[in-house]
């Protein structure tokens, strides 16, 4: 069983992964109009969430705690990955060189990442790790993250739990900050009569905040937990809103059912259905 929930975790991080704090200072507003980088927001969503994607790929391949886990990142078709145990502490390198191509886009630097060789009496592990010398496409990428793997014993359930602060520059001067916490659960719903029947999928909720030193300002709240189930290419169900600037919207993704669709309501409360 441990194969199949393992394999499972490279789809986990559902196009969620960015998942926005909300402002605590009642008297902070957002920035009124437009914002001017959306496409840069596309790409930090994207490379936060392949980043995490791939620490938890390779904690599963390297930990010893999972030992069947499976790539499916594709890390291995060009990345090194090292790793060395001083004092019960696992170290591992992830080195991408100066570029290759991960999941369609080019990456290029280190991710250090280093956890504890054994579960704790909560049967959890920290799995702390940083940037060196990151890039995502042409985007300079730095900072650090922690997550807490737990495996529950008594249902095989599996969970990442990750706050990370990342930093994003581009080379025309454009900097942003990304701060998000997140929660990943893999779910296993099966029956002792039928194992071969058992259904998977997670269910994925947080929140982050994305600033951009263009003043640009987008918040991203999971209202209810997004759930991805194997097998199907999109999400199913759950409500996010997401802010951006001085404009709020929400998308639900439905009751259940595995389609391309969702139900987007503006700030003013009006609806459309749209194709994801």
């Amino acid at each position: 069983m441990k194969n199949r929930v393992i394999a499972f975790l490279s789809i986990v991080l559902v196009s969620s992964t960015f998942l926005i704090s909300c402002q605590e200072d009642d008297n902070d507003q957002n920035p009124i109009g437009p914002v001017t980088t959306s496409q840069q927001f596309k790409d930090i969503e994207a490379a936060t969430n392949e980043i995490n994607s791939m620490v938890e790929s390779t904690f599963g391949s390297q930990s010893g705690l999972l030992p069947t886990a499976r790539n499916n990142n594709k890390i291995n078709d060009c990345a090194t990955i090292s790793n060395e145990v001083i004092e019960d502490i696992r170290t591992v390198v992830i080195d991408f060189g100066d570029g290759c191509e991960v999941n369609g886009e080019t990456i290029s630097g280190i991710i250090r990442m280093s956890f504890d060789v054994k579960l704790n009496a909560d049967n959890k592990v920290e799995i702390s790790y940083g940037l060196e010398n990151f890039k995502y496409k042409d985007i300079t990428v730095s900072g650090t993250a922690t997550t807490t793997f737990t495996f529950r014993t008594e249902s095989t359930n599996t969970t990442f739990s990750t706050s990370s602060d990342f930093s994003f520059t581009w080379d025309e001067g454009l900097t942003a900050t990304n701060k998000s916490n997140f929660n990943n659960e893999i779910v296993i719903e099966s029956s002792t009569d039928a194992p071969e029947g058992s259904q998977y999928y997670t269910l994925t909720s947080g929140s982050s905040t994305t600033e951009f030193s263009n003043g640009d300002i987008y918040t991203v709240e999971i209202n209810t937990p997004l759930r991805k189930e194997i097998g199907c290419n999109y999400i199913v169900s759950g409500v996010v809103t997401t802010t951006q600037n001085d404009d709020t919207t929400t998308l639900n993704y439905g009751d259940g059912e595995c389609d391309n669709k969702a139900t987007q309501t503006d700030k003013d409360g009006n609806e459309t259905v749209i194709e994801l």
